[in-house]
């Protein structure tokens, strides 16, 4: 009597320790801007940042990315973030175009910018008394001129080096990495940018 209740209370803890991994966590980015950008444009052309296409396959746009158990293995419960992933990215992308003087017009504009997230993902480097997260965006970008043509594109990975595991501490710096690449890139500028 005393193994099949023990095995019961053995079974009950097993079951209570995955049930976080199994089920999905609200989690606050909080994206807030931390780009700082020297080499501003002192003009541009006008460019429309249509809104970021989530490509990952998931059915919820606000899932963030699945959890992983120790052994590294992908589960069913997920982080979601407080509104749409590729909507934060989107947003930060508009900030990065404000801070290096990009001119941004929904109307009439000589460029359509056009992105995907490919992949959200991250890696953890756990240390003697931190845990390092690594996280990776990455985005496909188009630049597409009035005709239709597209005249530049790039894949882009966003990345950080962080400690810690809040996700208002490690994601939001590589929000801005991906940010700063894409409007540091040169090809994307020499398009962009008035003589």
């Amino acid at each position: 009597m005393k193994s099949k209740f023990k095995i019961f209370v053995l079974g009950i803890s097993l079951i209570s320790l995955t049930s976080c991994a199994l089920s999905n966590s609200a989690k606050q980015i909080n994206y807030q801007s931390n780009l700082k950008i020297d080499n501003k444009l002192s003009s541009s052309k006008i460019v429309q940042i249509e809104p970021m296409k989530d490509t990952r396959g998931y059915k919820d746009e606000k899932v963030i990315f699945y959890k992983k158990n120790m052994y590294n293995q992908t589960m069913s419960g997920a982080y979601m973030a407080e509104k749409p992933v590729a909507e934060i990215l989107t947003d930060a992308i508009k900030n990065g175009f404000k801070e290096k003087n990009i001119s941004v017009n929904d109307g009439n504009n000589d460029y359509t910018l056009k992105s995907e997230l490919i992949k959200l993902d991250y890696e953890a480097i756990s240390g003697f008394s931190t845990v390092q997260l690594i996280p990776q965006i990455t985005v496909k970008f188009q630049l597409i001129d009035k005709s239709g043509k597209v005249v530049w594109t790039d894949l882009i990975t966003g990345k950080a080096n962080t400690k810690g595991a809040k996700f208002e501490k490690f994601l939001p710096p590589a929000i801005d990495n991906l940010v700063e690449q894409l409007v540091n890139n040169q090809d994307f500028l020499n398009n962009t940018k008035t003589e």
